[in-house]
């Protein structure tokens, strides 16, 4: 048996954290939370719990930035981030892409078993869902 990955024992991971590194799970938190921060901004948020270099909260900024999920304007010598997406629609988009990913990769299967599921939710949950549904597929055109 291997040993357990510590970094997954500090912090439990929420739904969209999966798809991110810790450090950048770390880094979107924070600016989703301010709004706008340069890497200073952050390195000293992140201070209060751990000791990161400068140069390492700069590369997953860096990093988040080419991923598209940081904008960046230059102010002086220095860069303000902000996050391209609110939380709820990059939950939202990474929803949408990893059901169309299942969907394009096990087709009826992958149908059959979201329509399993939804056969165990009530039904003004079901109606509610569908209401989001039509929303979200009204939004992707």
């Amino acid at each position: 048996m291997g040993r357990p990955d510590l970094r997954r024992l500090r912090r439990p991971e929420k739904g969209e954290d999966k798809f991110l590194g810790p450090l950048e799970a770390e880094v979107m938190d924070r600016l989703w939370k301010r709004r706008s921060a340069t890497v200073r901004d952050i390195v000293g948020d992140l201070a209060r719990s751990r000791e990161l270099a400068y140069t390492t909260v700069m590369t997953i900024m860096v990093r988040l930035n080419e991923k598209g999920l940081l904008e960046r304007t230059r102010e002086g010598k220095t860069y303000l981030y902000r996050p391209s997406f609110t939380r709820e629609q990059h939950r939202a988009r990474l929803t949408r892409d990893l059901a169309r990913g299942l969907v394009a990769e096990f087709g009826d299967a992958a149908l059959a078993a979201f329509t399993a599921e939804l056969d165990t939710v009530d039904a003004p949950h079901r109606a509610e869902l569908r209401r989001l549904a039509q929303k979200g597929s009204r939004g992707a055109r």
